[in-house]
């Protein structure tokens, strides 16, 4: 008998390589045979998954496109009658909750993005009817949402509570558990690094305003920027900013980086200043898990990780001067940073790891396949 069949739903090949290559495993050995469904760039070549090339562009949320992907959605379902699938991300979740498929899955919700941060009335209203179809589709039995942050469980319920069987809460990707941390270089200069999508809601712009503030102090501080535009999402930062930042003193843009470990070993601190919209980002993880002390902003998904004074700084969202002060007490404190870190090292360790990110999704493919066999 064939292995029941465990489709990974996904934009892009490399998003699910980056973050959750360790869950697809995972469905592997727990009996399921993986399958993952996303735009094809190669990125899963070699390991062992077969990849069907499906390309649903995130960028437009025209109707007429979005009914074209549910109907393409409706025939790869009846192509690989697949036992459940594992929805990915915003448009995947939506596209399996308009595609009305008799079929069991998990939403995985890993943040809200820029239907979080926008107060444009058309994105609100998206929102709101994001939330009622993701509420109607987990009203039959098995199907189970999976959120990296209590808000988001929060708002999908729009205060009408779901049985806890039905929600999972996840670390995020998770990280590796045995990172070598690297020693902090001798300052200074204090060098902060930012590695995400250059995108609005990652609020790099406060963090390059907040950096001219301490250099204007005379602090002798640098900011190291990795990360590339993400061409196919609506929030991606403009020319006129990426030619303003690397014009500005002591900011680098490095582009995409491949070499995570390498980044991180040149930096004392790792700064977010998430204007929200997150689920729970890799990168506090990774840089928590390097020995890296944080500075963050009080969103969801940034404030679940790091607690103010316990394991990063917190800074208001939309506050240069507050992060610059943040940034400036760790700066002149070796002891206070090294504190921090040890802390979130320890932070992650005890529950943020790929193997507490892929118990959480085995606990939620348990679930569904339970309520599936008892349906």
């Amino acid at each position: 008998m064939s292995a029941p069949k465990l489709l990974f739903l996904a934009t892009e090949d490399w998003f699910v390589r980056s973050h959750f290559l360790p869950l697809v495993r995972r469905a592997h050995a727990e009996g399921y045979e993986p399958v993952v469904a996303a735009r094809d760039s190669g990125a899963l070549a070699g390991e062992g998954v077969r990849v069907i090339d499906t390309p649903f562009a995130r960028g437009s949320l025209n109707p007429w496109l979005l009914q074209r992907q549910v109907s393409e959605l409706r025939a790869l379902l009846a192509r690989e009658r697949p036992a459940i699938v594992h929805a990915i991300a915003l448009r995947p979740v939506l596209l399996m909750a308009l595609s009305g498929a008799d079929v069991s899955y998990a939403l995985a919700l890993t943040g809200r993005g820029y239907l979080a941060v926008s107060d444009a009335l058309w994105v609100k209203a998206i929102s709101a009817c994001f939330r009622g179809l993701v509420r109607m589709a987990l009203d039959k039995p098995g199907r189970v949402l999976l959120v990296e942050n209590t808000a988001d469980r929060a708002w999908i319920e729009g205060g009408r509570a779901l049985p806890d069987d039905r929600v999972v809460l996840m670390p995020g990707a998770g990280v590796e558990a045995d990172l070598v941390q690297t020693p902090q270089f001798t300052p200074p200069p204090i060098v902060v690094g930012v590695a995400s999508r250059l995108v609005r809601s990652k609020g790099i712009d406060l963090a390059v305003a907040a950096l001219q503030r301490l250099r204007a102090e005379g602090l002798d501080i640098e900011l190291r920027i990795a990360g590339a535009v993400d061409p196919d999402n609506p929030e991606r930062v403009s020319e006129a900013d990426l030619l303003a930042w690397r014009a500005a003193p002591g900011v680098s843009l490095l582009g995409r980086v491949t070499d995570i470990d390498a980044f991180w070993a040149g930096c004392h601190i790792a700064c977010l200043p998430s204007r929200g919209g997150e689920g729970l980002t890799s990168m506090l993880l990774e840089a928590a898990a390097r020995g890296r002390a944080i500075v963050t902003t009080d969103v969801p998904g940034c404030s679940d990780f790091v607690s103010h004074g316990e394991t990063g700084l917190i800074a208001p969202p939309e506050n240069a001067e507050a992060l610059a002060a943040a940034l400036k007490q760790l700066a002149q404190s070796g002891d206070q940073r090294q504190r921090l870190a040890d802390a979130g090292l320890s932070r992650v360790r005890s529950g943020y790891t790929v193997q507490h990110s892929a118990d959480a999704a085995a606990e939620a493919w348990r679930a569904i396949a339970h309520a599936s066999a008892s349906s």
